[in-house]
Formats: structure tokens, C-alpha cells, sequence
């Protein structure tokens, strides 16, 4: 039992210090929402609205004020009374511990301060805007008019620089002053948001004025004076020329004409103020006019080249024609005595070609220069690719040239080899003639016979009335690898002759002793006095004295070849 009333008093307590807890804490939050609605109603806004005069606002801006006036009004005189009447009774509320219905109610009362604080912001904004508007406004004001007492003072005083421009100008400036006046008007009448509408068309307007008093003068000028100086200049200019017997690339006077009535079109775009066509064109007509000067100056400087160069590539043709001429004559006799396998004949006659054309092409413009109006820049650029074109030829004729002169010096040189060749081949015929061999094998004879038939050729060819050196060339080739060859089939016999000749002699100490070495005598000499089959000879007896004396072959070669030497 004792227990049981313990654990109720135990409860009783907590509970009791909820409730206390609760009441206190709603009973805080009570207070502190009707401090909040307290400063609301006291905030110096009231003031402000009260200080704002109707009067000087007009318009929406006088609408908009109002609703905000009356929506601000509203919740000092109503709503928040309400407020902190419904606090009132929640306080009562809480002292009898009906919380649940506080707290809701509280919520409900937190989002009405909530929102009368947003609408206090946006009201303290709008006043904060219109005393700014006004105060810009005013600004603005004096500035535009500074502006437009400047513009029209420009306009007035210095008409004479807009040219055909001034009549819409000043047109644009009369709607300007009452677009002005009308901006000013709403100013003053405290009509801002029209206001800002009409200062920010008028701004756009005054800034497309004065930026047409900026970009006219120099567009005047230069269509009422800088242009027609100069289409004047270039007019004189180039009749001046043509007297001079010049001629042009383009038809300048029509270019001229063309200039004049884009100069008459761009008076009328200044006129109805298309500044953009007129300032595109201005840029045209300046670079069209540019392009004119260019020209002209382009066939002075070419006519001063062409003068100069005229004499320097007359002698420059001379010069050429005169080594063409020698080159012909050379082929010619040189061609009576060999035959040119580089086209040399052809490549010379294809010069002679080039070069009269050249001669001709140069005869033509001498003509023109003197009879007709030549354009100089072309004919400076023809002169420059005739330079090159002659000294391209004066090239091809030295090469030529080269090509052919050394002919001779080649026959000569495959003279001395002939000689040397014929030399050669009696030099290797003696040689084996010292030997005095029994014969020699029938291929080295055929071989030797067709290597001087192959001289013999040579020196006949080279006899003959007209040579040709390339062939000539090719046969000295031939031959000269033949008689390398046949000087070493004439040293193998020769050295394998002697050789068995030594072996034969050596064998002969064995022949008694050694049956098998007097048959491969016997044999060896068969070879070598009716075969002549040197080197069968050679080595038939050489293996038989080698069985029986086993080295005695590579002595006797190693002393042979230390007496006899090869080359």
C-alpha cells in the first residue's frame, strides 16, 4: 500500500512539473508575440506613411501607393489589434492549463506576425523607392536636360557640319523636347513607374542623337570634300597619264562615274539619317578610292622599272641570242664527228625556239610601247618572267655546252685505251710464248680470239667518221672485263705448266721405287704434251708425289711462288 502511494505521489509531482513547465513556456511565447505585434504598431513606418504626400504622386505610381497604404493601414488598425486581443485571451487560456489549444491557436498567431512582417518589409521598400525615385528622377532630369541644351546648341550653332542631315536632326530634336517635357511633367507629379518608362525611351533617344552628332560631320565632310578632291585628283590624274600614252588594267573613268553616284546615294542616306548604310558605304568609297591611288601609282613605279629595264634585257637577249648561236654552230660540227646520245641537237633547236619567242614577245612590246598605251604593269611582269626565262635558257646552254665539250677529250681517252688494250693482249700472247708449251687448250684460244676481235672492233669503230662515244664507252667496259679475265686464265696456265713441269722432274727419284707413281707420270705427261690440259696435269702428278712423299707438293708450290710472284 505504502508503495502504491508513493509511486502516485512520485507521478503527481512530474506531472505537476509538467504542467508548470508548459504554462511557463507558453506563457513566455504569449508575451513574446505581443512584443512583436507592439513593435510593429510602433514602428516609425507610420510616420513615413503619414509624411508621404498624395499630392506629389500621380498616376499608377499614385494607385500602387495607395493599395500598399491601405494594405499597411489595414493591419495596424485591424489585424493586429485582433492580435494582440486573441493573445489576451490565450493567456487566460494557459493560466487553466488548456494547452492544446494554445499551442494551435500560437501557431496560428505566428504565421499572422509572419506575415504582417513581410508586408511592414515591403512597405518600408516602397517608401524607400519612391523617396530614391524621386530623388533619381530629379537627377536625371537635370542631366537630360544638360544633354539636350548641349545638343541643341550643337545643332544650332553648328548646322553647317550635318549638311542634308540638319532638317531631320532638328526634327528628331523637337521630339526629343517633348518627349522631354512629357517625362518631366510625369516627374513632377510623382507618376514614377510611367516616369521610368518614358526616362528610359528618352535616354535610348537622346544617346541615338548624339551619337548622329558625332558620326554626321565626318561623313559630311568627307562626301562635300574629301571625296570629290579626290575623285577630281584621281580624274586628272589618270588623263594625265593616258597622254603619257599609259594604259590601265580596269576602265578608271567608268570606276570614277560609279564613285560619283555612290557619293549622290550616300547624301541621301545622311538625309533620311540611315547611318549604318552611310557609314558602310563612306567605308567602300574610301577603299575603292584607295584601291584608284594604288592603281596609279602601281604603273608610275611600273613604267620607271620597264624604262630601266628595257635596255638590260635587250642586252640580256643579245647576249643570249649571241651563245646560242655559237652553241649551234658547235653542235653542228661536233655532230659531223659524233653521235649525241643526251638530245643535245634537240635541246639546243627547243632554246632556239624558246628564244625566238622571246625576241619576238619583246619586238611586240617594244611596238606597243611606242605605238599603243601600254599597261606597265604587265608588261613589267612579263619583262620579270622573261629575265628569268633567259637566264633559265643562258643555263641550259652552258650544260649543253659542257655535255659536248668534253667529246673529244672522251675520244681521246678511248684511244689511249685501245692502245693500251691491243698492248695488253700481245703482252699476255708473249708471255705464254716464253713458255714454250706444246700447245694451248682450245677454249682459252677461243676466248682469246674473240678478246682481239673485240680490239679490233674497238679501234675500227674509233676509226670510223662519226663516233659514238656512248657506245664507244660500253664496249671499253666489255673489254676491259675480258682482258682481266683472260690475263687470269693465261696466269693459271702458265703457272700450272711450270708447276707440272717441276712436279714431272721431281716425280722422276720415285719412279723406280714406285709403279704407281711412274703411271701417274706417264699420264701427267700425256696431258701435258697432247691434251695441254695444264692443271689435270698438274694435279695427276701432284697427288701421286704426294702419296709417296707426303708435302712434298706444297713445297715445291710455296718455292715456285716465292721465285714467281703473283701480281
Amino acid at each position: 500500500m505504502t508503495l502504491i502511494l508513493g509511486i502516485i505521489i512520485v507521478v503527481a509531482v512530474i506531472g505537476y512539473a509538467i504542467f508548470f513547465y508548459l504554462q511557463r513556456k507558453y506563457a513566455q511565447e504569449i508575451v513574446q508575440r505581443q512584443q512583436q505585434a507592439n513593435t510593429i504598431v510602433q514602428s516609425s513606418l507610420n510616420d513615413d506613411l503619414a509624411n508621404i504626400q498624395e499630392v506629389h504622386l500621380s498616376g499608377k505610381t499614385l494607385e500602387h501607393f495607395k493599395q500598399t497604404k491601405q494594405s499597411y493601414l489595414y493591419l495596424v488598425n485591424h489585424r493586429l489589434p485582433e492580435i494582440s486581443e486573441h493573445l489576451s485571451e490565450l493567456q487566460e487560456a494557459c493560466s487553466h492549463y488548456r494547452f492544446i489549444e494554445v499551442k494551435r491557436e500560437l501557431d496560428k498567431i505566428t504565421t499572422k506576425l509572419h506575415d504582417a512582417v513581410e508586408l511592414q518589409k515591403k512597405t518600408n521598400q516602397e517608401i524607400t523607392n519612391l523617396k530614391s525615385s524621386n530623388q533619381l528622377h530629379q537627377k536625371k532630369q537635370q542631366e537630360l536636360e544638360q544633354r539636350y541644351q548641349q545638343l541643341r546648341k550643337t545643332l544650332l550653332a553648328k548646322n553647317f557640319l550635318f549638311g542634308p542631315s540638319i532638317d531631320q536632326l532638328e526634327e528628331n530634336l523637337g521630339k526629343l523636347e517633348a518627349s522631354f517635357d512629357h517625362y518631366g511633367k510625369l516627374a513632377r507629379q510623382g507618376d514614377y513607374l510611367a516616369a521610368d518608362q518614358e526616362l528610359s525611351q528618352l535616354e535610348k533617344d537622346t544617346a541615338v542623337l548624339s551619337q548622329q552628332l558625332k558620326q554626321i560631320p565626318a561623313l559630311y565632310r568627307n562626301l562635300k570634300n574629301v571625296f570629290p578632291e579626290q575623285l577630281t585628283e584621281l580624274e586628272q590624274g589618270t588623263q594625265q597619264l593616258e597622254k603619257q600614252n599609259y594604259g590601265f588594267k580596269q576602265d578608271v573613268a567608268a570606276q570614277l562615274t560609279q564613285l560619283q553616284s555612290e557619293l549622290a546615294e550616300n547624301i541621301v542616306d545622311l538625309k533620311e539619317l540611315k547611318l549604318p548604310a552611310a557609314v558602310k558605304r563612306d567605308q567602300e568609297i574610301d577603299q575603292q578610292i584607295n584601291s584608284l591611288y594604288d592603281s596609279l601609282e602601281a604603273e608610275i613605279k611600273a613604267q620607271q622599272a620597264v624604262s630601266q629595264q628595257r635596255p638590260k634585257l635587250k642586252q640580256f637577249i643579245r647576249h643570249a641570242r649571241s651563245q646560242q648561236r655559237e652553241l649551234l654552230v658547235e653542235l653542228e660540227r661536233l655532230q659531223q664527228n659524233y653521235t649525241f646520245n643526251h638530245h643535245e641537237m634537240e635541246n639546243g633547236r627547243k632554246l632556239e625556239e624558246q628564244l625566238n619567242q622571246i625576241e619576238h614577245d619583246f619586238k611586240q612590246t617594244e611596238q606597243e610601247i611606242l605605238e599603243k598605251k601600254p599597261i606597265y604593269s604587265e608588261v613589267q611582269q612579263q619583262q620579270k618572267q622573261q629575265a628569268e626565262k633567259l637566264a633559265e635558257i643562258e643555263q641550259q646552254q652552258a650544260k649543253i655546252n659542257q655535255s659536248v665539250q668534253g667529246l673529244w677529250r672522251e675520244e681521246k681517252e678511248a684511244r689511249q685505251a685501245a692502245q693500251e688494250f691491243d698492248s695488253e693482249i700481245h703482252r699476255i700472247r708473249r708471255q705464254l710464248g716464253k713458255q714454250n708449251l706444246p700447245g694451248l687448250p682450245q677454249n682459252y684460244l677461243e676466248f682469246f680470239f674473240t678478246v682481239s676481235k673485240e680490239i679490233e672492233k674497238l679501234m675500227t669503230d674509233l676509226d670510223q667518221a662519226k663516233i659514238d662515244l656512248a657506245a664507244i664507252t660500253k664496249q671499253m667496259l666489255d673489254i676491259q672485263a675480258d682482258l682481266d679475265k683472260l690475263a687470269e686464265k693465261s696466269n693459271d696456265i702458265a703457272d700450272s705448266a711450270a708447276l707440272a713441269e717441276v712436279l714431272l722432274q721431281y716425280a722422276n727419284r720415285y719412279k723406280t721405287r714406285y709403279p704407281e707413281v711412274a703411271q701417274a707420270a706417264q699420264q701427267a705427261g700425256q696431258l701435258f704434251n697432247q691434251d695441254y690440259d695444264y692443271a689435270a696435269s698438274l694435279e695427276k702428278i701432284a697427288t701421286a708425289v704426294d702419296q709417296v712423299e707426303p708435302g712434298a707438293y706444297q713445297k715445291l708450290e710455296d718455292e715456285y711462288y716465292a721465285k714467281n710472284p703473283k701480281k
